[in-house]
């Protein structure tokens, strides 16, 4: 993949989802391990959370 797309997809969700799950079923991670997968998947969906929450109260004025 090209390091462009690799840069832009760091930021999808799904990326770090994949790498987490594969980590936990296939080799038995631990939360040692699995840590900044977790920490950038709450990142990101907070970040979508409060950018829906904003777009939901400029809706409703």
């Amino acid at each position: 993949m090209p390091d462009l797309v690799q840069r832009i997809m760091f930021v999808a969700p799904t990326t770090h989802f994949v790498e987490l799950a594969q980590a936990i079923l296939f080799r038995g991670a631990g939360l040692g391990i699995v840590w900044p997968h977790l920490l950038a998947l709450a990142i990101i969906g907070s970040v979508f959370f409060f950018g829906a929450l904003v777009r939901l109260r400029k809706a409703q004025e």
